[in-house]
């Protein structure tokens, strides 16, 4: 039963691990202007912003890309949580 609660804890470890990889990379995700011209000539309005660390970027698109990876990070976090959580629920 021991290497079993060991293989469930080391899985939650590395669940955690993962969680914290991607929720950093939902912290650092930009999403930047792209300047699109249709075939008249005219580029496509957008609204960007300007931040001294990352440059220019959409801040529509950005949201939407960083909660992709936060709903990953989320899903690794919870499964580092239930793994754990039988881990315990385990008789020694």
């Amino acid at each position: 039963m021991k290497d079993i609660k060991a293989a469930l804890n080391g899985a939650a470890a590395f669940a955690a691990f993962a969680a914290a990889i991607l929720w950093y990379k939902a912290s650092t995700a930009v999403v930047r202007p792209t300047e699109s011209v249709d075939r008249d000539g005219w580029t496509s309005a957008q609204v960007t912003v300007e931040h001294e660390e990352t440059g220019p970027f959409d801040p529509f698109l950005t949201g939407i890309e960083q909660s992709k990876w936060n709903k990953w990070g989320a899903l690794a976090a919870s499964a580092a949580a239930a793994l754990q959580g039988v881990a315990l629920l385990l008789p020694e």
